[in-house]
Formats: C-alpha cells, sequence, structure tokens
C-alpha cells in the first residue's frame, strides 16, 4: 500500500495541471449590459458598471475602504458592440472628468479597460440594477 500512495502523491500535481481553470463567463456584448449592473473585477479591485437608456450611468469604485458610486455622464456603443466610450466623474475632484474605453477581448470573460492606463476587468456577471452601489 504504501507504493500506491507515493504514486498517487506523484502523480496528483500531474492532475491539478490537467485539471481545466476555472471557466470564465462569456462577456455578452454591451447592448446586453444596458439596465443591468454588471460586476467587474480587476486589478485595481472590483468595480460595478450600470449603463443606463438615456446613456448616463453609474460606475462605483472602491477608494481606499469606501465605495464610491460616480456618475457616467454619458457614453456610446461601437457599432459592433464589442466597445464602449465612456465620460465619467473623477473620484477625487467632482470638476475633473475622466474619459475612458472598454472593450471585449477575444479572451473569454475579460475586458480591457482604459482610462489613464490601460488594465484588464474580469466580467463577473450581472446583478440587478440597485447593486451598483456596492463594491463587494
Amino acid at each position: 500500500m504504501p507504493t500506491l500512495a507515493r504514486r498517487a502523491a506523484l502523480a496528483a500535481p500531474l492532475l491539478l495541471l490537467a485539471a481545466p481553470a476555472r471557466a470564465r463567463i462569456g462577456v455578452p456584448p454591451f447592448p446586453e449590459w444596458i439596465g443591468r449592473t454588471a460586476k467587474l473585477k480587476g486589478d485595481s479591485g472590483q468595480a460595478r458598471l450600470l449603463l443606463q437608456g438615456d446613456r448616463t450611468g453609474t460606475i462605483s469604485v472602491r477608494l481606499l475602504f469606501f465605495c464610491k458610486p460616480l456618475p457616467v455622464l454619458d457614453w456610446r456603443i461601437a457599432d459592433d458592440g464589442l466597445a464602449l466610450t465612456y465620460r465619467r466623474q473623477s473620484a477625487l475632484s467632482s470638476t475633473r472628468i475622466i474619459e475612458g474605453t472598454a472593450r471585449i477581448t477575444a479572451e473569454p470573460g475579460l475586458l480591457q479597460w482604459i482610462e489613464a492606463a490601460d488594465h484588464l476587468a474580469e466580467f463577473e456577471g450581472f446583478e440587478g440594477p440597485e447593486a451598483v452601489r456596492v463594491c463587494g
């Protein structure tokens, strides 16, 4: 029996490598985001985005220990539905306007997010519109 246990211990890392990685949720085109809160996880933390039908919305970002909902002043979706451009209020100064772009990547479950820098965010699904004010 000790030989079998030793073989199992030696094979375990190989089995873990062969196991499929956690499947990511496919990112739906941006027109499907309207009226729903998208949950996003990026290198700088959690965010929530709600696009309203009137081309405004809300984005909530974590700022230190607080969740800060910020107004999206306007947004536009590309004809192919895979790119979003927007203007939002800055988290640090309400008079500063941030322009951003988000693109759905070919990699399942990922978005390229560009504001001051280029970031990747993982799409984690949708919640109702009220969830936009919760960052965690």
